[in-house]
């Protein structure tokens, strides 16, 4: 069985070589690597150059976002299976072979994922987020609460083909291509140690420094998966308000702290998406020291 690996990356050349020579290290060794360059200007191609293991293809392409990078590699995946792993992320040595074992043993065309492990080399600190049990039809609620990372994924090649990244989508796309799928397929958790490793860094591009943006973009994906076209609509009322709530929330800080009503804007429609929250009363004195003006104790509630 080919397990088709595909590293999205875009001026990530310093993390690179990581995250290629932990597949290279892969116990299992019956796979290809597909690095899709998606527009880098930094020494990515060269990088990728120095590696002459005939598994590893580079393809490059203008800059178009991490969804059509994906696809792109998607489209020339071989394999039966494609896993995803970004480029600052690394797999441990027997994730492939438990992944591969665990197919067999399930025999079933599905999406299978795994555990993530989020390392944090400044503080020295590692935080392993362990995954559960999905029965299917899928419980959309459970999953609505659930944050599943693309690199955690293995899925078949043929959901993928027929189920695509949403190239529309910036943020929380990987969420929206799951609901997808899990509509129609199983989705199958492989405990013990079969784990991809994310490294935080002020450079991730999930680590915004105006996360009130990023969390717009989550907002826009959000909005698209609770249209009646979606499966995630099928989601109840209480978790799509709560979801959005956290998002609204989100999206307020940083306008919050730079004093516009914009932020306060969005953490009224927070509020009000969730008045049951039991970070209502919290919620509420950040709104008090914004209109009051106190903005040291806004800094230190948005901080916590």
């Amino acid at each position: 069985m080919i397990i088709s690996v595909i590293i999205p990356t875009y001026n990530r050349a310093a993390f690179l070589p990581k995250a290629i020579e932990s597949v290279l290290a892969q116990t299992y060794t019956d796979w290809e690597l597909i690095v899709v360059d998606d527009g880098s200007t930094d020494n990515t191609r060269e990088v990728v150059s120095k590696y002459s293991d005939k598994r590893i293809t580079y393809i490059y392409q203008e800059n178009s976002e991490r969804s059509a990078a994906r696809n792109n590699g998607i489209a020339h995946a071989k394999g039966n299976y494609i896993c995803f792993l970004d480029s600052d992320n690394y797999m441990l040595p027997n994730r492939l072979e438990k992944i591969v074992e665990c197919i067999a043993s399930e025999n079933k065309t599905a999406c299978y994922y795994t555990d993530i492990e989020y390392v944090n080399e400044q503080r020295g600190s590692k935080t392993l987020k362990m995954g559960k049990t999905y029965q299917f039809p899928m419980d959309v609620d459970l999953l609505i609460q659930d944050i599943i990372a693309t690199p955690q994924i293995c899925c078949a090649a043929e959901i993928l083909r027929n189920h695509q990244f949403n190239p529309q989508l910036s943020i929380g796309e990987d969420m929206e291509l799951l609901f997808r799928i899990t509509n129609k397929y199983p989705l199958i958790y492989i405990p013990n140690q079969a784990t991809v490793v994310e490294v935080e860094h002020e450079g991730r591009s999930v680590a915004f420094a105006n996360k009130s943006k990023a969390s717009e973009m989550e907002l826009k994906t959000l909005k698209f998966m609770f249209s009646k076209s979606h499966p995630a609509n099928y989601a109840s009322r209480k978790m799509k308000n709560r979801r959005l709530s956290i998002s609204y929330f989100n999206a307020s800080r940083n306008y919050l702290l730079d004093g516009k009503w914009k932020g306060f804007a969005y953490l009224m429609k927070s509020i009000f998406k969730d008045l049951k929250s039991k970070q209502l009363r919290y919620k509420v004195n950040v709104a008090a020291s914004f209109l009051m003006r106190k903005q040291e104790k806004l800094k230190m509630l948005l901080e916590q």
